[in-house]
C-alpha cells in the first residue's frame, strides 16, 4: 500500500464497532518500518504504534481504543519526509526520476519499495515505476542509485 493512500483511512475499533478516527500520516523509522500512525480523533491528534494496528485495504483496525495514545505536534524523524523527492539515478548515471512515495507491505509493516515519478508525460504514458527497496542505495541526503542486485539500504 502506498503511504499517500493511508491518509484519511478510517481507524476502526471492532470491540466498540465504531470509527474512532482517521489516519493523518504514517511515520516510518530509520529501519524503513512503520513506527506509528498519527490519527485525528474527536479529541484531537493522537498516535497508535505499529504493533497495535492491522492495516486493511480500506481501514486501519485497532483492537481497543485504549491503544490510542496522546500526541503533541512535534517533529518526527520520519524517513518518509527525508527521502521523498530524492532523485534516483541508474548505474549509468541516468536520472530515473524522484521518489514520489513509499510502498508499505501491510502484513509486516515494512517498506518494500519506492515509487518513482519520471515526469508528467512519462508517468501518464508508462505509469510510475516501482523499485524494490533492496535495489536502492541512498548515497546522500538528496540522491540515490538503483541497481539490479541487492544492496545495503543505508549504503553511504
Amino acid at each position: 500500500m502506498k503511504l499517500r493512500n493511508m491518509k484519511n483511512l478510517p481507524v476502526f475499533s471492532p470491540g466498540q464497532a465504531e470509527v474512532v478516527g482517521q489516519v493523518e500520516k504514517a511515520v516510518i523509522g530509520d529501519d524503513f518500518t512503520l513506527a506509528y500512525l498519527v490519527i485525528t480523533t474527536e479529541k484531537g491528534a493522537a498516535l497508535i504504534t505499529a504493533d497495535d494496528v492491522t492495516i486493511g485495504q480500506e481501514a486501519v483496525i485497532i483492537s481497543s481504543p485504549d491503544k490510542i495514545k496522546s500526541y503533541l505536534y512535534g517533529e518526527e524523524l520520519s524517513v518518509y519526509e527525508k527521502k521523498l523527492t530524492d532523485i534516483i539515478f541508474d548505474d549509468q548515471g541516468r536520472e530515473l526520476g524522484y521518489v514520489s512515495d513509499f510502498i508499505l507491505c501491510r502484513e509486516n509493516k515494512k517498506v518494500w519499495g519506492i515509487e518513482l515519478c519520471s515526469g508528467t508525460i512519462t508517468d501518464l504514458l508508462e505509469g510510475r515505476q516501482e523499485i524494490p527497496l533492496e535495489q536502492v542505495h541512498f548515497k546522500s541526503d538528496l540522491t540515490g542509485m538503483a541497481g539490479q542486485e541487492g544492496s545495503e539500504i543505508h549504503d553511504h
